[in-house]
This record gives structure tokens, C-alpha cells and sequence, in this order.
């Protein structure tokens, strides 16, 4: 069985994750502006609830955004640093992804469509679909003017922030916010498919940088 550490700091919501065999330790709280300061320490407390050193993990996953910058920056940069150090490989998650996996569990269907939060008129927006318990997606970037619900299947759900934007759209998750415990769940999928890579794959995606959402394509 398989030892994983999960992140995501996408928001002002610290969420770490570590699974051990069957078991889960988990920490999710908003913590605004200090992540910097409290993520080690969290993941130190973690690893030692859970009996475990940095050793003994076999890999780290990181939820890649978009959001925060110094968030995302932070976690894909403690997720490459263990890493590199244990000589072990990662998984990365679209933090957009993160919030269609919570909300296939609450409203299943075979297509979700995440939005981001508007940035200098734009929004992202993952399409995704499930299948074996992992989920595969579609990214983009457009021009909020630019949205049309009929440019996406009939029988899909919405969530993420962006829902608000477009009164056409229902958001059937409002309120979520990323979590690590889903992550660890693909990346427990992922790990025993030996689908992983390298540290240096694993890149922050920015609300406001194009060219690094299309790195995650």
C-alpha cells in the first residue's frame, strides 16, 4: 500500500492531506496570508500523526490552481523540493478539477464544467469526465463575454466561482472549495497505474498568465 502526501493551497484554505494504507490524516482550514508560514509545520504534524517520515512517502501530490499566486507557487515549490530529495515522482491536479471530483460525489454526472474566478476578463474552465474513479479533462482559457452554455453538453454541471458570472448556469456545488482529500484519492489511482511525473513537470498555473495554464495542457 502506498504512502502519499496531497496539497493544495489554491485559496485561503490550507488543505493537506496524507494517506497511509487505508487511512487518512487531514488538515483543512482557512488561513488567510499564511500559508508561508504554517505549511511545514503543518505537513510536520500530519507525518507525524500518521507515524510516517518524508522517507517514507512514495509520492506528493499538489493541486496546480489556477489561484493564489503565492499559494500555488508555494505548494508546487514544497512539492518539488520533496521530491527532488526523496527521489520520488508527483501528481498534479488543476485545482478546477479538484472541484468536480467533490462535486461528481454530490450531484454525479458524466460531465462537470469548472469555472474560475473572473481575471482581467477572463475566466478558466476545465471540462471533465470520469471514468475507473480518475478523471480526465479538457482546459481553456476564453473571454467571459465570450461564454455560451450551449457551447457545452446538455446534461453537464457547473461549479467553481465563476458560475456566478453567467446567470445561465447553476453552480450544483456552491461555497466548495479545493480539497487534498480528493486529490489523494487520484493520485492513489494514479500511483498504482504508475501515472506519475517528474518534479520539475509539476508547474503553478496563474489567474493571470496564459502561458502557464497552457503548460498543464
Amino acid at each position: 500500500m502506498a504512502n502519499i502526501l496531497a496539497i493544495d493551497t489554491s485559496t485561503d484554505t490550507c488543505s493537506v492531506s496524507i494517506g497511509k494504507e487505508n487511512e487518512v490524516f487531514s488538515f483543512h482550514e482557512n488561513i488567510p496570508r499564511q500559508h508561508t508560514e504554517k505549511l511545514f509545520s503543518i505537513i510536520a504534524d500530519l507525518l507525524e500523526e500518521s507515524k510516517l517520515s518524508y522517507e517514507e512517502l512514495d509520492a506528493v501530490a499538489v493541486g496546480t490552481g489556477p489561484g493564489s499566486y503565492t499559494g500555488i507557487r508555494l505548494s508546487c515549490a514544497v512539492a518539488q523540493g520533496i521530491l527532488f530529495s526523496q527521489s520520488i515522482k508527483g501528481i498534479s491536479l488543476s485545482s478546477l478539477e479538484l472541484l468536480s471530483i467533490e462535486a461528481n460525489k454530490e450531484s454525479p454526472s458524466s460531465t462537470f464544467v469548472a469555472i474560475s474566478q473572473e481575471n482581467l476578463g477572463n475566466v478558466y474552465i476545465a471540462e471533465s469526465s470520469f471514468s475507473d474513479g480518475d478523471i480526465k479533462s479538457k482546459f481553456r482559457l476564453i473571454s467571459s463575454d465570450l461564454f455560451k452554455r450551449e457551447g457545452f453538453p446538455e446534461d453537464c454541471h457547473f461549479v467553481g466561482e465563476g458560475c456566478a458570472l453567467f446567470p445561465e448556469v447553476i453552480n450544483v456545488l456552491p461555497g466548495a472549495i479545493p480539497k487534498s482529500k480528493y486529490l489523494l484519492e487520484i493520485a492513489k489511482k494514479r500511483l498504482n497505474k504508475s501515472e506519475l511525473i517528474e518534479p520539475e513537470e509539476i508547474l503553478p498555473v496563474y489567474l493571470n498568465d496564459e502561458n502557464s495554464w497552457k503548460k498543464i495542457k
